[in-house]
Order: structure tokens, then C-alpha cells, then sequence
């Protein structure tokens, strides 16, 4: 009788709460651990279904659940003062149905308890309201915000993106000295020192198209190809590359996110000039909501080459038939990308 009232009372207080605010929580049950074979395969089948009939979505594993829900029976063991234990006389319940509630976000064991049993027949009446009175005790405000309707085209597993980039060098040229971050110069013979001989204010236009992994709710990694069209002393340059990125985002408010990167690219020649194979750096790419699954972005980066350009000198009557320059660009990009398979935190 005690059961029954307990029942009775704790599911409709547990259903009142969560009437309205289970839909989009979802919830992993891992292995039941238990001595007996048939414990293990009742619980997990039962729990299953009745987190389905809840409303609740049942998650194949932790990373893509809300919670974890964790089921393990054992003897019902009765302990003495001197410590010494016995099983529980055959008039009382002989078996113990743990229930432990685990917030995956960060670890946080939300509640725990017993509830005794010794025929699996009676658990029928009584797995639904185990699982109402594990779930009450998790606050409103948390079910449903880690993937609320306005939030999901940042939280995706991939993301495809696309982007034109407008890159700008570093401008001052001059022969034999590095002024702000470029030089022209024969590394073999450099004739005339400190002499200004542009001015060179951008190249040609860029575009991206990339790969995104978001395997962490703070972090992302994006596997790019990388193609640049034309460099002051070369307009006909094509610069393809393979570029990888380590993204942070940045999930301020809903309707933005910022996510700072560090980056490396590989780059290939295909031209008269030759470009340095490596070169590094880092950016923000600042996105806003594009839809229910995509963004629009702007992209500013910076990336160093780890060694001199070459390229066939267009003065060749007072200067060596190759000029030689460090390479440092600032790019900003305009792009949007569309994301697939909805992530949890």
C-alpha cells in the first residue's frame, strides 16, 4: 500500500512539471549492471520504452544525450553495527534498483536512490514512476535549452562553408630591407639599400571552401582548400593550398557566435612565382544566423609564409632578373555555411 500512494503522489507531481518541457531532452541508458542476466535485459528494455512513452528522446550514447541515466540491481543486504552483513529475510524485498541521474554537460551527479523489489512482474507498475522522480529533480530552465529551435544552426555536428576572400599585403617594397613585414631583395647581391620602389596596395581574389567538424561544443576543427588568384608582381599567379583550422566558439547570444582560430596552410606553385610551401597564422570569424541550419560570416585572418616569395622582376633593366619578398596577408572573407546532424552539448 505504501508503494501504490508513493506512486500515485510522486507521478503526478512529476508529470506536472515536465509536461511542457520534456521535448527535446534526450537521455542515455547505458548497460544495466546487475548479477543476474535477466535484471540487466528487463531494466534496460523497460527504461527504454518508457523513456520513449515519456516523451523523452533516447540518445545511442553520451555525447549526444543530455543525460545519463544509470540502472544497476543488487541484493538487498542488511548491515549490522559490527559491519557484518546478511541478505534481507524472505519477507522483505530481496533486490535494490539503484537510479542515478548524470547531467553529461559537466559530470554532475543530479540525484540517486534506491527503490526495493523481488519479482520483476511488480517493477511493470513501477519503472515510468522511477523514471518521473529521477527526471523532477532536474530544474525547468535546463531541459530543452541545449538545442531550442533558435539555437540549432550553431550547434551541428558538420558544416559545409563557402567564402570569397579579399586579401591585403603588407605594402612598403624596398630593396634590401624588411619594411613592415615585406622586402624586395637578391639575396646574392643587394645593390641599392632602403630605396622605396612601390607602393602595392592588394592581389587578387581568393575563395575557400571547407570542412567543418564540431566535435566539442567549444571547439571545431575545419579541413579547407584554399585557392588565391594573382600577387602584385604576377597577376596570372594561381595559389592553390590545403589549409586546417583550430576553431573556439563563442556562443554569446543566440542569433551570433564568434569563433577565434589558429590556422596552417600547405601551398602549391603553379605559376612563374614561386610561393613559400608553408605558412601559418590565425583569425575571427564572426557568424549570424543564416536560417535554421546555416550562418552568414565575415572572416578576417592573418597568415605568415615561412619563407621568401620569388617571382620574375618587372625592372629588370636596373635590378636582378628575380626579386625576392617576405609574404604577410590580411584576408576578409565573406561566406556562409550550412550545418547537418543537430549536436547536444
Amino acid at each position: 500500500m505504501r508503494k501504490i500512494c508513493l506512486f500515485i503522489v510522486s507521478s503526478l507531481m512529476a508529470f506536472s512539471v515536465f509536461a511542457q518541457t520534456r521535448e527535446d531532452t534526450a537521455i542515455f541508458i547505458p548497460t544495466v549492471s546487475a548479477a543476474r542476466p535477466d535484471h540487466a535485459a528487463f531494466f534496460k528494455e523497460n527504461f527504454d520504452m518508457e523513456t520513449v512513452a515519456a516523451g523523452y528522446s533516447l540518445a545511442d550514447n553520451a555525447n549526444s544525450a543530455d543525460f545519463t541515466l544509470r540502472l544497476d540491481v543488487s541484493p538487498n543486504m542488511i548491515t549490522y553495527d559490527d559491519g557484518f552483513q546478511e541478505q534481507a529475510p524472505p519477507d522483505e524485498p530481496q533486490f535494490l534498483l539503484r537510479v542515478t541521474l548524470v547531467r553529461n554537460e559537466d559530470g554532475f551527479e543530479m540525484v540517486s536512490f534506491s527503490f526495493p523489489f523481488t519479482e520483476l512482474e511488480e517493477m511493470y507498475d513501477f519503472n515510468l514512476f522511477l523514471l518521473y522522480q529521477a527526471m523532477a529533480n532536474v530544474p525547468i530552465t535546463r531541459l530543452g535549452e541545449v538545442i531550442a529551435e533558435t539555437d540549432r544552426w550553431r550547434n551541428k555536428w558538420l558544416y559545409v562553408r563557402g567564402s570569397f576572400d579579399y586579401p591585403v599585403i603588407a605594402n612598403h617594397i624596398h630593396v634590401g630591407d624588411e619594411i613592415y613585414g615585406r622586402s624586395i631583395y637578391n639575396p646574392l647581391n643587394p645593390l641599392i639599400e632602403n630605396q622605396e620602389l612601390d607602393n602595392i596596395t592588394a592581389v587578387g581574389l581568393g575563395v575557400t571552401i571547407g570542412l567543418e567538424l564540431q566535435f566539442l561544443y567549444w571547439m571545431s576543427a575545419e579541413a579547407n582548400f584554399v585557392f588565391r588568384f594573382g600577387e602584385p608582381h604576377d597577376q596570372n599567379a594561381f595559389i592553390p593550398g590545403l589549409g586546417l583550422q583550430l576553431k573556439f566558439p563563442l556562443k554569446p547570444a543566440n542569433h551570433f557566435m564568434l569563433e577565434p582560430y589558429i590556422m596552417g596552410v600547405s601551398q602549391i606553385n603553379t605559376s612563374n612565382t614561386k610561393f613559400p610551401l608553408w605558412a601559418a597564422g590565425g583569425g575571427m570569424q564572426f557568424g549570424v544566423k543564416g536560417g535554421e541550419i546555416g550562418a552568414f560570416f565575415i572572416d578576417a585572418n592573418f597568415l605568415y609564409s615561412f619563407d621568401y616569395v620569388e617571382t620574375p622582376n618587372p625592372m629588370q633593366d636596373w635590378l636582378p632578373s628575380n626579386i625576392y619578398y617576405t609574404r604577410m596577408v590580411v584576408s576578409i572573407g565573406i561566406g556562409y555555411k550550412i550545418g547537418f546532424m543537430d549536436r547536444r552539448r
